[in-house]
């Protein structure tokens, strides 16, 4: 059983981007619960996703961060690997389902910009929640 609700986890998730977070940390920080490690140790291993990883603008630190959160409930490497892979990719189709086909940090934010990076931030932080929810 999760101990947090959606609600809190969104909540939890807007709070950390107020404090100054990148998306990636404040999708990844709210799932502490389930993956089991500190926060400064998630904080500094996230810390380089934000803005599509390292400010490049590629592909989105929420998808970073939902790939990396379910892999700590895989099998370990190489075992797990194929299996972290194909969950990594389901997640991140949903979230392009929802973004026009976007994953991309450019396209996502680009001159249209599809949607605020908070509203990015607390659709990933769904798609695990209900991912974690349905196991």
């Amino acid at each position: 059983m999760m101990k947090y609700s959606l609600d809190q986890r969104k909540e939890r998730a807007l709070a950390l981007r107020k404090q100054g977070y990148n998306c990636s940390q404040s999708v990844i920080l709210v799932f502490d619960d389930i993956i089991g490690i500190d926060k400064d140790t998630i904080a500094k291993l996230t810390s380089g996703l934000g803005t599509g990883v390292g400010a490049l603008r590629e592909i989105c630190g929420v998808v970073n961060a939902m790939a990396i959160t379910q892999g700590f409930l895989q099998s370990p490497a190489p075992e797990g690997k194929a299996a972290s892979a194909k969950i990594a990719g389901d997640l991140g189709r949903k979230f392009a389902e929802g973004n026009k086909g976007f994953l991309r940090c450019c396209d996502l934010k680009g001159k249209d910009g599809i949607r605020p990076c908070n509203d990015l931030v607390l659709q990933g932080v769904e798609i695990l929640h209900n991912y974690f929810d349905s196991l």
